[in-house]
């Protein structure tokens, strides 16, 4: 079937927008303790369906699902997967396209009438959004090696960031080392020529795999604007481990996110040669949210 053909198919068999699961979303001036889930990613390459099982059975307070390929934007699949978050009562946060690799094609190109395909596209993707629960759509979009001018580059996330919100989706920046927005002053100049306020996932190894702190693309992003966490650790030599296995200052992180007012969750996304045994996802979910606890219901610097 042609894509387009495929995706307006898609779109129609899904029908009405919406679903059974309400937005998860902290109300504005909301002081809460950060939740820290899994990402279904850490499976990869497993089913989606079968790591989204896997990682439902380590409990965690909230989740990300990464999708995989064009199947699972079928009727079909989706349903099966909303089924499945309800059984378990699950929290569904974000979502993460299969098609992130092509996003600079769609609409970061030269050939400017090819963003109304990609459009289509992730219209679908915003609409399995709200079918799951989850109210933000991870994006990598451009990359470094083509960069777009900040203008244009602000002109088209803002009218992509626009189309999520009427479905309830915020599109989110994240800081991919590949990406325009691997680098600080790529983010600071993208918030500076957007006519909306940008969202991000802040991602702790995209970070150091450009040579960045995470508290460098923090202050870059503004906490504020931070409505997502991609969580890892890092030793002197690998630079994506479980949190609490390594030498990063999450404590230290999380601190400055709250003083600066982030108001998000985050997730443990780890690749899978990252870690052994599930047993880790889990100690490091637990280890992420004592601090986030610490943090969040103490006095501000009092987490050691």
């Amino acid at each position: 079937m042609p894509f387009v053909l495929f995706v307006k198919k898609a779109a129609e068999a899904m029908g009405r927008p919406g679903g059974d699961f309400t937005l998860k979303m902290a109300k504005k001036g909301e002081r809460r303790t950060v939740q820290c889930g899994i990402s279904t990613a850490c499976f990869y390459p497993q089913d989606t369906m079968e790591a989204l099982s896997k990682t439902q059975q380590l409990a965690p307070p909230c989740m990300e699902i990464f999708l995989n390929t064009f199947r699972e934007l079928e009727p079909d699949y989706v349903q099966h997967l909303a089924a499945q978050l309800r059984r378990r009562n699950t929290n569904l946060i974000s979502v993460h396209p299969f098609s992130s690799s092509m996003e600079t094609f769609f609409f970061f190109s030269e050939y400017t009438p090819r963003f109304e395909d990609g459009l289509r596209l992730y219209r679908r993707y915003f609409e399995v959004c709200r079918m799951l629960g989850a109210h933000i759509l991870v994006l990598h979009g451009n990359v470094k090696n083509r960069p777009l001018p900040p203008q244009e580059h602000a002109r088209r996330f803002c009218r992509l960031a626009a189309e999520g919100e009427k479905f309830g989706v915020t599109v989110a920046y994240e800081n991919v080392v590949r990406c325009q927005c691997g680098d600080p002053q790529q983010v600071l100049a993208l918030r500076q020529c957007a006519d909306r306020p940008v969202r991000f996932v802040l991602d702790l190894k995209q970070a150091r795999r450009a040579g960045v702190t995470a508290v460098e693309m923090m202050r870059a992003m503004g906490p504020e604007n931070i409505c997502h966490l991609h969580l890892s650790d890092a030793d002197v030599q690998y630079t994506c481990l479980p949190p609490g296995e390594g030498h990063e200052d999450l404590a230290g992180l999380l601190r400055e996110l709250r003083q600066g007012g982030f108001a998000g969750d985050g997730v443990i996304e780890l690749y899978r040669d990252s870690y052994r045994e599930a047993g880790q996802l889990t100690r490091a979910m637990a280890y992420v949210q004592h601090l986030a606890d610490e943090i969040w219901q103490g006095v501000p610097g009092d987490s050691h």
